[in-house]
């Protein structure tokens, strides 16, 4: 079995974790809500400050701070439901039952935890986004240098805390043990895990790109019939658009979720098999 069809099988068994566990479901569209709410919330204060900031060094660091906060928040709403998907998959993985209630209850006693997790996030993105303000003020190729290395920096931070919300779960572990322990697991499966992680985002940007070419044409047609039609089908392309997001995110927290099981106890998570999971891990010579 090649690394890409080993991959799809793995994406179909996941899809078989989540149609048995449909309360996983609820944790993503619990997080866009709440998302949504807060920047709700925060709407009004965003103009204000925007309509009375002075390009002064004063209101600069004020922004960089409304950023952090802002950043703070959204990354604390979705470490603590993806900590409540990967408790609930770690549960059907045990053959334990993992109800919405307990599942919050165990979200609320890691609390602390969640939060200077989130303090890390929002510090990383807070850096990331002074350095694009630095890449937006510098030309040439300081420029382009910057975006590069910023990117690659990205990528390696977005690689090496895969598997840190199933180090939050199972050992409640301190943000930088976290980081630690997901690079370790990372270390044994990093043959097929980074493989994984592409062609899972690769299947999902397979259906958002079919829903494009075919849900573009709908729309543009729905404007020409009337606006009414026009909006109904923007909002229904919309909805896919964010299903198919939904449904990815919870996938890859499940396989990461059985394959950090895999790598600390060598115990095989139903349904994968034991073949499955041990072809993904690769040992170096």
């Amino acid at each position: 079995m090649g690394v890409l069809s080993r991959s799809w099988e793995i994406t179909k068994l996941t899809f078989s974790v989540m149609k048995k566990e449909k309360e996983l479901f609820i944790f993503p569209v619990l997080s866009v809500i709440f998302s949504i709410a807060f920047f709700v919330a925060i709407l009004f204060p965003t103009i204000i400050l925007e309509l009375i900031s002075q390009q002064t060094i004063t209101w600069e660091i004020i922004d960089y701070i409304w950023i952090f906060l802002t950043y703070l928040v959204l990354a604390f709403i979705a470490t603590f439901f993806n900590v409540c998907v990967v408790y609930t998959a770690a549960c059907a993985f045990g053959n334990q039952e993992a109800r919405f209630g307990k599942t919050i209850k165990f979200a609320l006693s890691k609390i602390h935890i969640i939060f200077f997790w989130s303090l890390l996030s929002a510090t990383v993105g807070l850096i990331f986004k002074i350095i694009e303000g630095v890449a937006q003020k510098t030309k040439g190729v300081g420029k382009i240098i910057i975006i590069i290395t910023s990117s690659l920096f990205k990528m390696a931070w977005g690689i090496s805390t895969i598997f840190v919300i199933p180090g939050l779960v199972y050992h409640s572990l301190s943000p930088f043990a976290a980081i630690k322990k997901s690079v370790e697991v990372l270390r044994k499966t990093w043959g097929e895990s980074l493989i994984r992680y592409l062609s899972v985002n690769l299947i999902s940007f397979v259906f958002i790109f079919v829903g494009t070419i075919l849900g573009v044409p709908i729309i543009i047609t729905g404007f020409f019939v009337s606006f009414v039609v026009g909006i109904l089908a923007a909002v229904v392309f919309n909805i896919y658009i964010l299903s198919v997001i939904l449904v990815f995110s919870v996938a890859n927290q499940i396989f990461n979720t059985a394959l950090y099981i895999y790598a600390e106890s060598g115990a095989v998570p139903s349904p994968y098999s034991n073949e499955l999971l041990r072809n993904a891990f690769k040992i170096r010579k």
